[in-house]
């Protein structure tokens, strides 16, 4: 698929995306995800004038996301505090502490593994330097394509109200980046100010 594609609706595509997803190469994942951690932490240490401290915000990826299984353990040597995201009812996000060894449990709302730990408001966590997000794509306007949850929605909307300075930013591969337009978005869609990519940060116009 072409990373020019445009489809009528956002599940069909969605389901085209993690088509995609699935035929990239085991190797190919583990460069990317390189790569972008390496974006990641070059990006901190030009915003925060080198002071490595804060917290960032993450997720735990799994295959065949773009990785962050060396991204939250380079933020914690670099000296940052990682925080992670347990689903909670009504499509809501509390956070736990990351650090390497986590006990890790499946999650009861979602596919995915969760950390085991105390949960935190987001507005109990102090400074965060970054909000890493998850999605299947962005648009070149910042509009973001997730997976269809709302987890993700909720929270970037509870974000621009409540602490419109964190930057909250993308975290996926080069071809999902699209141009701007290929899927549909609301006024309560809260557009993301760039995305790091496996080539670099790509800001939205």
């Amino acid at each position: 698929m072409d990373s020019d594609v445009r489809l009528t609706g956002k599940e069909e595509l969605r389901r085209a995306l993690r088509e995609r997803r699935t035929q990239v190469p085991e190797e190919a994942q583990r460069t990317a995800a390189a790569s972008l951690s390496g974006h990641v932490l070059s990006w901190l240490a030009a915003t925060s004038a080198g002071e490595s401290s804060g917290t960032v915000a993450a997720y735990l990826s799994g295959p065949p996301e773009p990785g962050t299984g060396e991204l939250l353990p380079a933020l914690r040597k670099a000296g940052y505090d990682v925080v992670v995201p347990v689903c909670e009812p009504q499509y809501q996000l509390s956070w736990v502490r990351w650090e390497p060894g986590v006990e890790l449990a499946k999650s009861p709302r979602a596919p995915l593994l969760e950390p085991v730990g105390r949960r935190f408001r987001f507005t109990e966590l102090g400074t965060i330097q970054l909000v890493v997000v998850p999605g299947l794509a962005m648009d070149a306007a910042g509009n973001r394509l997730g997976q269809g949850g709302g987890y993700y929605d909720r929270f970037l909307a509870q974000l621009h109200a409540e602490h419109p300075a964190a930057p909250a930013i993308g975290y996926l591969y080069d071809e999902e980046v699209l141009p701007k337009g290929s899927f549909g978005a609301t006024v309560l869609d809260m557009p993301l100010p760039g995305a790091f990519t496996p080539s670099g940060y790509r800001s939205a116009l």
